[in-house]
């Protein structure tokens, strides 16, 4: 009797932890390519973070459209003309299954990825790159967290500060043309969080805190 009590204890305390292991697994990354203006098939995201990395050769506009399984437009991720090779962050609200409206003239490659991490960089750290783009996640821990930022570029330069749901925290910076400045930001939660950066030229960003 005292072994099946054991048992039986032993099952109830593992249970819970087999299931949050479940919700947080990272679910496989889905890709989709194609030529030209294409729907896509229909495809399964969870809730939370997303982030769709994404590719185009061709001579004329990029336009990628996400819709949920009822045609709402969820976000434009990309809207180029000519080549492209970007990246964008998107929060999903509700699981659901998806489909890709995509504006093209020439082969496409889309790779989607739902990040789930328990541990990520932590901070001081300075991100670098060109164009429209999702640079690793890091963590912020409560408090004041300082943000400079550098643009090169002659377009629009917007920078999402999200939190590991895809939640928009904060608008860092929307500036068209060159831009050299900074943003004090207050963190509440302790977490990992990311930047959704749209831009057309070289940018930098130092994160301190």
């Amino acid at each position: 009797m005292r072994s099946i009590i054991i048992l039986a204890l032993s099952l109830f305390l593992i249970g819970p932890c087999i299931a949050y292991a479940e919700t947080m697994a990272e679910p496989e990354n889905i890709s989709i390519s194609g030529d030209g203006q294409e729907a896509s098939q229909e495809f399964f995201l969870d809730e939370g973070l997303s982030i769709f990395s994404m590719k185009h050769s061709g001579s004329s506009n990029f336009a990628v459209w996400l819709l949920d399984s009822s045609g709402n437009k969820v976000d434009l991720l990309a809207n180029e003309v000519e080549d492209f090779d970007g990246a964008k962050a998107v929060g999903i609200s509700q699981s659901d299954d998806f489909v890709l409206d995509i504006e093209a003239d020439g082969p496409w490659l889309v790779d989607i990825s739902q990040p789930r991490p328990e541990t990520a960089q932590s901070v001081p750290i300075t991100f670098s790159g060109t164009g429209q783009q999702v640079p690793p996640l890091f963590e912020l821990g409560p408090g004041l967290a300082r943000f400079e930022m550098e643009h090169d570029g002659k377009r629009n330069f917007a920078i999402w500060l999200l939190d590991s749901n895809g939640e928009m925290v904060d608008l860092l910076v929307n500036e068209i043309g060159p831009f050299d400045g900074s943003k004090a930001t207050g963190i509440e939660d302790r977490g990992i969080y990311c930047l959704d950066i749209s831009a057309d030229g070289n940018w930098r960003i130092n994160i301190s805190q």
